[in-house]
């Protein structure tokens, strides 16, 4: 980005050389629009890199989560997941739902699928 700076002065210096002003007033402008390209694009690198780094610190993020999620469970660990969850199928939609079995003892538990109240 600097070479392509110094190279936007350079033709600057040119241009205040030129001793026609119908010329010196295109080449003004020339020279300004690619200034405002450069600025632009010095901007847009700079938005690049911001937005690659939180999407490095995402994919990290993203990375734990998901070795907590799939992390391996022991055969121990299933039977302690399968005593403390009940399969409870609704009244209402007849959809099956695991449920802790310590909630079974409160009166309204609404369904995920239906919203109605599975005890009933």
């Amino acid at each position: 980005m600097k070479e392509i700076r110094n190279n936007i002065e350079k033709l600057k210096e040119e241009i205040s050389t030129i001793d026609k002003s119908e010329y010196k007033s295109i080449f003004n402008n020339i020279s300004s629009i690619l200034e405002g390209l450069s600025n632009k694009i010095e901007e847009v690198m700079v938005n690049e890199a911001v937005l690659s780094e939180n999407l490095k610190y995402m994919d990290d993020d993203i990375s734990e989560i998901q070795e907590e999620l799939f992390e391996e469970v022991s055969l121990e660990d299933l039977d302690e997941f399968e005593s403390e969850y009940t399969e409870v199928s609704c009244s209402k939609c007849g959809k099956p739902i695991f449920i802790e079995a310590s909630a079974l003892e409160e009166d309204n538990i609404p369904c995920p699928y239906c919203g109605e109240n599975i005890v009933k």
